[in-house]
Formats: C-alpha cells, sequence, structure tokens
C-alpha cells in the first residue's frame, strides 16, 4: 500500500502548483510520506514477524499433536497385536492346533518391531519413555511363556503376561491422551491467536490480506489434498476389505472341504467330495479327479464336473505332462504349447494338471479346464488353493486307500484272496442268526484238495501255491455271490451258503468237484498233475444248530469223502 501511495505522490504534485512553488511544503509531504512508509514497513514487518512467530508456535503445536497421535495409533495397533495373540492362544487351548500357537508367534514378532517404533516416539518424554519400558519388559515375558508353550515346557495359556502386556499399553495410552488434550488445546489456542492478529492487520494492510489469502489458498490446497488422500485411502480400504471377504469365504470352502473329507468313509465319497468342492472354488470350470489303477498301467476318470466330455477315461499315466514332471502344470498358448495325450476329440486350450501324491506315492491327479477368460483369470487367481485342495484330498485318499488295504489283509488270505479263517467264524455266526429269524436253511461246505502234501513234496511248496490259488479262483466261478468262501488252514476250505437247501448246496458242490477236476495247472511248461477236492457238506437246521459243531460235521463228511476214495460229495445228516 506504502508504495502505491508513494506512487502515486509524483504523479499528483505537479497538479499542485502551490506545491512546486513551495519546496517546503514537498519536502514535508515526501518527509511524511517517507515516516508513514517506514513505519507502515515497520508495522508490516512487525506484523509480518509477529504472525511469523505464531505460525511457527500452531506448527509446532500442530506437531505435538501428530506426534501424541502417531503414539496413540502405535498403540491402538499394539493391542490389535496383542488381541491376536489372546484370541489364537485361546483357540490353542481349547483345540491344541499347533498352526494356532504359530499365528500367535506371528503377532507377537511384529509387536517388537512397533516398540522399536514406540520407543523412537517417546524418546523425548521420560515418564512415556519408562512405560514403554515397562511395556518391553512385558512383551518379551509373553514372548518367553508363549516360547515355553511351544517347547512343551508350558502347555497354559499366558494370562498374567498378556494382561501385563495390556496394563502397561493402557497407562500409554492414557498419558498420551493427556497429552494429546493438552497439546490441542494450545494447538487451538494457538490458531485463535493466529486468526486475531490476522483479522487485525486486514484492515490495516492490503499486503497482509493478500499474505491471509495466500495462507488460505495454501490451506484449500492442503485439504484438497487431504481429501484426495482420504479418498485414495478409502478406496485402498475398500479393496482390502473385498480382500479379507474373499479370503474368508475361500477360507470357509476349504474347511468345510477338509471337514467332509474326514467323514468320508471310501476314497469314491473323497472324489464326489473333492469334484463338489472344486466346483464352489472354481465356478465356471469343467474337470475330473482321475486315479491310477491297482497295476499302475492306466488313469481312470474316479468322478467329474462341469461339462467337460473330451476327458479320456482310462489311459497311460505318460500321458499326462503334470504326472510326468511330478507338480501342477498349467497348458496355456502363451506358456506351454505342450498338450497331455489323455484327450478325445478336440484338446482344450487352457487346462491344469495337479498331481495328487502323499506318502511318496502318486495317486492320480485333478484335470481343471477353463472354457472362458473369465474362468481362467480365476484359476490363475486360486491355483494356491487349488494345490492346497490337492494336498488334502491326497491325503484324504491315501488315508482311505490305507484303511481299506489295512481292512482287507486283517479279513484276506493272502496266498488265496479268498476270506480267512477268522472272518469266517464271523459270518457263520452271522449267518446263522440270519437263517434262524427267518427260518430258512443254511449249508455249510468242507473242502479238501486231495494227496495235496504229494504234490507239495513232488512239485514244491511253489506248485502248491499256484495250484491253491487256481482252485480258489475255481470256487468263485462255481459259487453264488451271496455265498461266503473261506480258506480254512493248509488246504481246507470253507463255504457258506445262506439260503441253501439239501439239493442246491449237493448241486453246487457237485459242480465245484467237476470244476476243480479239470484244472490243468503248468509251471515252468511242466504239467503238475489232476487236482481234485473231496467235500463234505453239513445243514442247518437238519444236521445241526451252532457252528462249532456244524464245521465239526463238515469235516466229519469230508473225511469220509476221503476215506471213501477222494473226489466225492458226502452229505453229513443227523439221526
Amino acid at each position: 500500500m506504502a508504495v502505491n501511495v508513494t506512487g502515486r505522490a509524483p504523479l499528483e504534485l505537479p497538479k499542485d502548483i502551490d506545491a512546486i512553488r513551495a519546496p517546503s511544503k514537498t519536502t514535508k509531504v515526501v518527509v511524511l510520506l517517507a515516516v508513514s512508509a517506514t513505519i507502515a514497513l515497520l508495522f508490516i514487518c512487525a506484523g509480518a514477524f509477529t504472525v511469523y512467530r505464531n505460525m511457527r508456535q500452531t506448527d509446532q503445536e500442530h506437531n505435538w499433536v501428530d506426534h501424541s497421535q502417531a503414539v496413540l495409533s502405535n498403540l491402538q495397533v499394539q493391542t490389535q497385536r496383542l488381541d491376536r495373540v489372546d484370541f489364537n492362544l485361546e483357540l490353542y487351548a481349547a483345540t491344541g492346533d499347533r498352526a494356532r500357537l504359530k499365528a500367535a508367534e506371528t503377532p507377537l514378532s511384529y509387536l517388537n518391531v512397533d516398540y522399536i517404533q514406540l520407543e523412537e516416539l517417546v524418546k523425548d518424554n521420560q515418564s512415556q519413555e519408562r512405560h514403554a519400558q515397562d511395556l518391553k519388559k512385558a512383551v518379551q515375558r509373553l514372548d518367553a511363556a508363549i516360547g515355553g508353550i511351544s517347547a512343551g515346557a508350558n502347555m497354559a495359556v499366558p494370562d498374567k503376561q498378556i494382561l501385563d502386556c495390556r496394563d502397561a499399553i493402557n497407562i500409554l495410552q492414557q498419558e498420551e491422551r493427556n497429552l494429546l488434550a493438552a497439546r490441542t488445546d494450545g494447538s487451538k489456542e494457538a490458531s485463535y491467536r493466529s486468526f486475531l492478529l490476522s483479522a487485525a492487520y486486514l484492515g490495516i494492510s492490503l499486503t497482509i490480506v493478500i499474505v491471509l489469502f495466500v495462507f488460505l489458498f495454501r490451506d484449500v490446497i492442503r485439504r484438497r489434498a487431504d481429501e484426495k488422500m482420504l479418498f485414495a485411502a478409502k478406496v485402498e480400504l475398500e479393496a482390502t476389505v473385498s480382500k479379507l471377504t474373499k479370503n474368508a469365504e475361500e477360507s470357509r470352502l476349504m474347511t468345510s472341504a477338509r471337514d467332509e473329507m474326514q467323514l468320508c468313509m471310501t476314497s469314491k465319497q473323497a472324489h464326489k467330495s473333492i469334484v463338489r468342492h472344486m466346483e464352489l472354488l472354481l465356478p465356471g470350470t469343467s474337470g475330473a479327479t482321475l486315479v491310477i489303477n491297482n497295476s499302475r498301467r492306466m488313469v481312470e476318470i474316479a468322478a467329474r464336473w462341469g461339462e467337460e466330455a473330451s476327458l479320456l477315461d482310462g489311459f497311460a499315466p505318460e500321458a499326462c505332462c503334470g504326472l510326468r514332471v511330478g507338480k501342477a502344470r498349467w497348458r496355456k498358448p502363451s506358456e506351454s504349447e505342450l498338450h497331455c495325450a489323455h484327450f478325445t476329440g478336440r484338446t482344450p486350450e487352457n487346462y491344469l494338471c495337479v498331481p495328487l501324491a502323499a506318502h511318496g506315492e502318486t495317486q492320480g491327479f485333478i484335470f481343471v479346464c477353463c472354457g472362458t477368460p473369465e474362468s481362467l483369470v480365476l484359476a490363475e487367481e486360486r491355483t494356491p488353493l487349488i494345490q492346497q485342495m490337492a494336498e488334502l484330498a491326497s491325503l484324504s485318499i491315501a488315508s482311505l486307500n490305507l484303511k481299506a488295504k489295512l481292512e482287507m489283509q486283517s479279513i484276506r488270505d493272502s496266498l488265496t484272496g479268498l476270506f480267512n479263517r477268522h472272518f469266517m467264524e464271523i459270518a457263520l455266526e452271522r449267518e446263522l442268526h440270519r437263517a434262524a429269524r427267518q427260518g430258512t436253511t443254511l449249508a455249510v461246505m468242507m473242502l479238501d484238495v486231495d494227496h495235496f502234501k504229494q504234490l507239495n513234496d513232488t512239485f514244491g511248496h511253489e506248485a502248491g501255491d499256484v495250484v491253491l490259488r487256481e482252485v480258489a479262483e475255481c470256487f468263485r466261478r462255481s459259487l453264488r455271490e451271496e455265498d461266503v468262501i473261506c480258506r480254512y488252514g493248509g488246504e481246507e476250505f470253507v463255504v457258506i451258503m445262506p439260503d441253501a437247501t439239501v439239493d442246491t448246496a449237493t448241486r453246487r458242490a457237485e459242480m465245484i468237484r467237476f470244476a476243480v477236476s479239470e484244472i490243468r495247472t503248468h509251471l515252468r511248461g511242466e504239467l503238475v498233475g489232476t487236482v481234485t477236492v473231496s467235500i463234505g457238506i453239513a445243514m442247518y437246521p437238519d444236521s445241526g444248530k451252532d457252528g462249532g459243531n456244524l464245521i465239526q460235521l463238515a469235516d466229519a463228511a469230508m473225511y469220509r469223502a476221503k476215506n471213501a476214495g477222494r473226489n466225492q460229495v458226502v452229505l453229513e445228516k443227523r439221526v
């Protein structure tokens, strides 16, 4: 303003003739203008200095407020991490799941990192620094307690250490809130003083007004920048929430798959469960689970989902590239042009093969076909989940197969594949109770291979084993599906025939005897003689009503057949 006045005066002086004629007046005006300009300049400088000092103080107050907020934010994060530690320890105490103990150690390790930041923030305040040291000691005690649990030295949840940590954090928070309240009041007072000074100088100097507008404009710019940052943070938060929701859904699906597979009793049920959850995990895709058969020479489809129809049902394991490399393999035009050889008709462009392997044995693989770009993107995003599903399925199927194998070994004879004597006793007792309830008959056959010891001595035990397997196979072909065929011991066999009359049992025994006599066994190109059997039959309830008694009677009838010349059928009847 002074510059404008000083600049305008020379233009006005020439108009004032008296002033030109009176140099003394001009001098007075100049002096006055100079004094005014000096006073105005000093006033402006003083005002600028006062405003500057006040603004500096305001900034310092704001910085202290920000500092307190940073401390409180750090303490809030530590509280959340401590909550996660407490939550996972409670779950561990309730379930004994070691994964929960591992999950508790992760946020605990972050507590140490947060403490380093907190220590840097409170180093200007001795009281808070002491409280921070107390917090550090409490966290160290909690860390030691969890370490003891991991080592097996202690299984109790460290409630006291967690409570100590919470108390230390609460003390820090309370003191920092008090500081924040005082600093906030100081910040408000500084802002108020700044406003008063600005309002006072607003009517005195245009420069101050301009400066004020500059400051206001700068505030607007900062507010806009803050709004942009807030909007960006909001967008990021929404994305994070969406991601967490998605992860929660995927976690629930994996948990459901695990729980359902634990309920499966057979590998067939497990495969059906796998494809159901794969369809939920990858909507819009199609595929199947495939297993390697017992001969390890053929891969067959166990279960399907979707509408994929180009997959072969029966092919060599070498036809799948995923099985050859032993790991999950994508076939996509951008990654690999080599196709697997297990397709019929049109070969899909994008598919994934994930081997199913557990306990060092490959059981098959999961095939996923992506027929649309959307399903391909989804499958690529969830490839880790697919691999987790494959691992879960592999362990479940391997356990079920092992269980079935053990059950089979417990009731089957390893040489002939027939039921063993223990199973025969259980089956005979069960069938006798059923026959008693229903009022039906039951036949028990005792069969013995004639001259078996002589055959063993002449051709060796290997030939004897071959003969027993062929005789057992002959029994399977000659009897009904509901009949129970057992190896009683050595060369003796027992057949339980539910709902069989005397005529039915006799006719079946004759069929067996004739079929066995037609067996021609060769070992290393040499004919191993003729094989015949002697058969004794006991009937329920005509011969007896007790299982052990029926076996004895059938055995006695079989010995009478042997004594009568072998290769005969004798029916035992109680007089």
